[in-house]
This record gives C-alpha cells, sequence and structure tokens, in this order.
C-alpha cells in the first residue's frame, strides 16, 4: 500500500500537470481556429497517439515488463536495454523515411488537403525525440522509478508548454498543430538524470535475438492497437463528416478530448504500477486477488470521478472552450458511462500486455474495432455526435461483459487456483 501510495502521489501529481496543460493547449487553439479548427485538427490528434504507439517499434511495454523482472540480474538487464536500444533506433530510422516519403498522402488522409505534407515532415524528425523520451520512461517504470518518471514528465510539458504558446502566436496554424505534438519531446534529458547508474548499457553494443523476439511481441501488440481502434475513430469522424459537418467532428472531438484528460490519470498510474506488479505475478489466485482489488478500487474512484464531472459538465465546458461547445452538455452522461467500463477494462488489457498473451490481445483489440464500426454505423447516421458518443458507451459495456466472462473462463481453466502461469 505504501508503495502503491507512493507511485499513485508522483504519477497523479504529473498526469495533473500534464492534463491541465494539455487542456489549456486545446483551449487556446480551440479560442484561436473553432471548432472547425479543432475539427480539422482530430484526425492529427489521433495520428500523434498512433505515432506515441509505434515510435520505437512500440516496444515499451515490453522494456517496462524486463526491466521489472531483470532489475536485480545486471548481465541479462544490459542485453535487455542494448537490444531495445538497436530495436528503437532503427525503427525511428524507418519511420522517418516512410514518413517524409508518404507525407501528402498522409497529409490528404488526414486533413483532407495535401497543403499540410509540412506538418508531416516535422513530425517525421520529432518521432524520433518522442521514441527516446518514451524509451527512458518506459525503464523508469520498470524501476518502478515513480519520482524520476513524474519529474521528468513535468519537465518536459513546461517546456513543451512554452514552445506550444510561441508556434501558437507566432504561427500560423501549421506551426499550432506541429506544437500539439512537442509536449512530451523532451522528457529524455531530465530521465537520463535518473538513469545514470545505466545510460552506458543504454547504448546499442549487443544483439540477443532470443530478447528481441520478446520485445517484438509487443511491437505487434502496438500495431494491431495502431490499426484498430485509431482506425475505428477515423472511420467514424468521417462518417460523422460525411452525414453531418466538420462542427460536428469538432463537437465530438471537444468531448472526448475532456474524456482523455482525465483518463490519463489512469492510465498513468496504471503504466507505473500495475504493469510491473502483473509481470511479477506468477500464479492464478494472485492474480485473481490483485484483479478483484483493482477493479473495486477503480470502479470506486471512477463513481466519484464520473458524478463529480457530471455535475459540473456546464463549468467544464466553459472552462476548457467556450460557449460555441455548449451543445456537448448532451455528450457527457454517455461518455462517462463508456468512460467507466473503458477504465475498468484496462485493468483485464494490462493483465493481458504483463503475460504478453499475443493472440488474446490481437482478438480483444479486432473486438473493440468491431463493436465501435457497429455501433457507429448505427448510431451516427441520425444521431450526429450523440449518436457517436452513444456507440462509445456501448462498445465498452459490452467489452467489460466480455472480459469478465474470459478472466472467469481463464481462472476456471485446469481448476487448479494455484496454476502457476
Amino acid at each position: 500500500m505504501s508503495k502503491l501510495a507512493t507511485t499513485t502521489l508522483w504519477t497523479v501529481s504529473a498526469t495533473a500537470i500534464k492534463m491541465i496543460v494539455g487542456l489549456v493547449m486545446i483551449k487556446l487553439f480551440t479560442l484561436q481556429f473553432g471548432t472547425e479548427g479543432l475539427g480539422l485538427a482530430a484526425n492529427f490528434m489521433t495520428f500523434l497517439t498512433v505515432l506515441g504507439v509505434l515510435s520505437g517499434a512500440g516496444i515499451f511495454n515490453g522494456v517496462t515488463k524486463f526491466v521489472a523482472s531483470f532489475e536485480h540480474n545486471p548481465k541479462k538487464l544490459s542485453e535487455t536495454l542494448s537490444t531495445a536500444s538497436w530495436i528503437i533506433l532503427s525503427f525511428s530510422i524507418f519511420l522517418l523515411v516512410v514518413l517524409t516519403a508518404f507525407a501528402s498522402e498522409i497529409s490528404q488522409w488526414l486533413f483532407y488537403s495535401d497543403q499540410y505534407q509540412i506538418i508531416i515532415r516535422y513530425i517525421a524528425i520529432i518521432q524520433i525525440g518522442l521514441a527516446v523520451g518514451y524509451y527512458f520512461s518506459a525503464i523508469l517504470k520498470g524501476f518502478q522509478n515513480a519520482k524520476g518518471n513524474a519529474v521528468s514528465l513535468i519537465i518536459s510539458t513546461i517546456v513543451g508548454l512554452a514552445l506550444f504558446l510561441g508556434l501558437l502566436f507566432w504561427g500560423n496554424y501549421n506551426g499550432a498543430v506541429i506544437g500539439l505534438a512537442v509536449v512530451p519531446l523532451f522528457v529524455a534529458i531530465p530521465a537520463s538524470v535518473f538513469l545514470k547508474p545505466v545510460l552506458k548499457q543504454l547504448l546499442p553494443h549487443s544483439f540477443s535475438i532470443p530478447l528481441a523476439k520478446q520485445l517484438l511481441k509487443y511491437s505487434v501488440m502496438v500495431v494491431v492497437t495502431a490499426v484498430t481502434i485509431p482506425l475505428a475513430y477515423f472511420l467514424l469522424r468521417d462518417l460523422l463528416f460525411q452525414y453531418h459537418s466538420l462542427q460536428a467532428v469538432g463537437l465530438w472531438q471537444g468531448m472526448t478530448k475532456i474524456s482523455d484528460a482525465y483518463l490519463q490519470f489512469i492510465t498513468a498510474i496504471f503504466s507505473v504500477y500495475l504493469l510491473p506488479l502483473f509481470a511479477k505475478s506468477k500464479t492464478k489466485i494472485v492474480i485473481k486477488q490483485q484483479v478483484k482489488s483493482m477493479l473495486i478500487k477503480v470502479g470506486i474512484a471512477m463513481i466519484g470521478l464520473s458524478i463529480f464531472i457530471y455535475l459540473f459538465r456546464s463549468w467544464i465546458i466553459l472552462l476548457l472552450y467556450s460557449a460555441e461547445f455548449s451543445s456537448i452538455e448532451s455528450l457527457f452522461s454517455w461518455q462517462l458511462f463508456g468512460d467507466f467500463f473503458k477504465v475498468l477494462s484496462y485493468v483485464f488489457g494490462y493483465l493481458i500486455v504483463a503475460k504478453t498473451a499475443l493472440r488474446l490481445y490481437v482478438l480483444a483489440e479486432i473486438f473493440q474495432l468491431a463493436l465501435l464500426l457497429l455501433f457507429g454505423y448505427l448510431f451516427i447516421p441520425n444521431g450526429a455526435e450523440l449518436g457517436a458518443t452513444q456507440a462509445y458507451g456501448l462498445t465498452y459495456f459490452c467489452y467489460f461483459i466480455c472480459c469478465c466472462v474470459g478472466f472467469y473462463l481463464y481462472q476456471q481453466r485446469g481448476n487448479v487456483g494455484s496454476e502457476t502461469v
């Protein structure tokens, strides 16, 4: 409990600052460019999320797991870090080439115009710094160094905000959009101070094929993640745009950004605390107790948070946006409903990641994609942004029920409660 409390305190502090800065950035962006400007940038914001997942070949959860597992085995730890560095460096260069070569096509896909390809070229360079920052952060999480991870994130967030403000007020729309990507860019600099004892091991000096295969399983996971859920959101936004307007896309994006902001708290705590915890758990009975405990704690916290957000939803809209977004007040009930079950599902998701259950992970992501598209195509044509939010809520309600059933069947398999996993 003491470890969890310390981890939570540092993680919540850093995430709160990151959340506040993110909301300030979105508010300034919407004040400058309105709902249509936000709607135009909606796909790009999802693209940034995908890039965050794909950067460095997406092995960061694997790095966290193996650092936690080999913390007291210097030889294996050094081998893991060197191998990870080779993978991250190679993939970052590959991604740089791809983004630069296909900048025009990606611009057309994201912004419905090729005139924004300069943004994609800048992002091709920025993603290298993002990959290094995420890598250092993953190592700190593996060591369960919540303080180091939090301080690094806070410093990067403040520096990133200053750069965004410069790009927003002294640049144009392109500059402001690029500024949305720079907040996590500087994590590696302060993180290197906390990683001083292992910095030399981060240089790519050796390469282990068996370890690379294990790490690249996480790449498969993140590729699936990058292809499924973001693809669903791209398709739903296009559907919303086709049946309604760019303004409807902007309103839905405004609602989802509110969720994204406060859900950062949950995912940040889970990645620092829950992933290493599950990685070290070896028996079904222990895992069952941990999952049950987390579901209760997280469920109670989410109920309280949801009630608070719903009661103050009109104030939140005015604080974060403007009166132009007042119509999204009707979206909160469905959004919060979906958020509640989505967060509870995260508990099962982190267990799957910790145990590298690749096939199960792929099936879970495809199932989410199918549910989002099914409900989206049912509700968006007639319901506009409300229909999109209803699709989101129903998706994660159904997904959580399936997670519970799947976990129950997993626990019953073999009928041995203490079976090693």
